[in-house]
């Protein structure tokens, strides 16, 4: 038996597009970009009409990460699942009113994801982790498993509504387990700084978070919605208290299987066996808060591929939070090159390269395609193909 991964950081600039083919399903984790004109073709030329995505990941609703939802679900078939963060409805407000004021249609998806993606979708809400908890200590038994195949079954009989733990492990099931591990960490460090600039501003803070059509009702002259974009820019165009990470990998590492990478193009080593073949997605996470290490200590020796968040920015990042990663760890940055945030930060490419990380630029240009293409091969099976040849 031999189990297939072609993952790809595709090339759409400042905001966020990766895949995942499996044998038997499609998986992809944010998709947008500032312009959106740098995402759409790269995302209609991603998938065909006659394919489906099994599961959608939404990091979190900055406008960058998800500007080209629309355009994926045009360029598809369908959208079985969508996986996302769970707000609450204070911080939901907040981010449709400040999306109504920056001229971003993305509020129905922000506001009612089941009704943007049509009642043939599953939405799976992932509930906030207060802290930074060891998956290992809290447990990923079969009280946190769920095979998504069945998840529509899991739905609250009196909300309708699909909730998990972060941390809980997901799976399409199989002989070989790959499997998806979310975790949504909750910044209030990030919301307090949001509210401090818009008091400086003087906005009405309670009203932005208690109503959400306060900006339709309020913010109604140019001068208004000037100075909302720039506070919106002085934090960096980061306001979201929750960004939701995904691990996508092996279960964990089988001597009985035998992981291929073939890396990319330029890859000095162009086929090796290796154990690493897991990945880490973050979003925009800030990794002075979210220790990896910690969260995903049951995966370490499975990872060999971590993105690094907020497309590089100095303020997100701490090295600490990888260490435990090191070495033989690929590190993706996606970034547009003019973006006006100086991303990514030479501070960031030079700790990586100085700690033995490698650090890959994703920008708009079609050759900064990252690929992974991964065979899993049972370890029997290869034996047996040497003997009696290819079969």
């Amino acid at each position: 038996m031999e189990y297939t991964v072609k993952r790809t950081f595709h090339p759409v600039g400042q905001g966020g597009f990766y895949s995942e083919r499996h044998n038997n399903f499609n998986i992809v984790y944010d998709c947008g970009a500032i312009p959106v004109s740098d995402a759409k073709p790269v995302v209609q030329a991603a998938f065909s009409k006659t394919e489906d995505i099994d599961v959608l990941f939404i990091s979190h609703f900055d406008y960058d990460h998800v500007s080209a939802i629309s355009t994926l679900q045009k360029s598809v078939r369908k959208i079985k699942q969508v996986i996302l963060p769970l707000l609450d409805e204070e911080h939901k407000n907040i981010l449709i009113n400040i999306n109504r004021a920056l001229s971003h249609n993305i509020i129905k998806l922000i506001s009612n994801p089941q009704l943007f993606f049509g009642k043939n979708t599953d939405i799976i809400y992932v509930k906030p982790a207060d802290d930074e908890k060891n998956l290992s200590e809290e447990g990923t038994g079969n009280d946190r498993f769920y095979d998504l195949r069945e998840i529509p079954f899991h739905k609250d009989k009196e909300s309708g509504k699909i909730e998990i733990d972060s941390g809980s492990v997901l799976s399409f099931g199989g002989m070989f387990r790959w499997v998806f591990v979310p975790y949504n960490y909750l910044n209030r460090v990030r919301s307090s700084q949001l509210s401090n600039e818009l008091i400086k501003a003087k906005f009405n803070v309670t009203l932005l978070t208690s109503d959400s059509f306060y900006t339709l009702k309020n913010i109604t002259t140019p001068a208004k919605r000037r100075a909302l974009k720039q506070v919106y820019s002085r934090i960096d165009g980061n306001v979201n208290e929750n960004s939701m990470l995904v691990y996508s990998g092996p279960e964990k590492v089988n001597g009985d299987w035998c992981l291929c990478d073939d890396c990319y193009d330029d890859c000095p080593l162009p086929r090796y066996c290796y154990q690493k073949v897991g990945c880490i997605y973050t979003g925009d996470c800030d990794l002075n808060k979210v220790d990896l290490s910690a969260i995903y200590s049951n995966f370490i020796l499975n990872t060999g591929v971590i993105q690094i968040p907020h497309h590089g920015s100095k303020h997100n990042f701490l090295l600490n939070s990888l260490g435990q990663f090191w070495p033989d760890v690929f590190c993706p940055i996606s970034f547009g090159t003019k973006n006006k945030y100086g991303h990514p930060a030479a501070q960031v490419l030079n700790e990586l390269s100085q700690h033995g990380f490698r650090p890959l630029l994703i920008n708009e240009k079609s050759g900064s395609e990252f690929v992974q293409n991964i065979q899993i091969v049972s370890k029997k099976a290869k034996r047996m193909q040497r003997k009696v040849g290819s079969f």
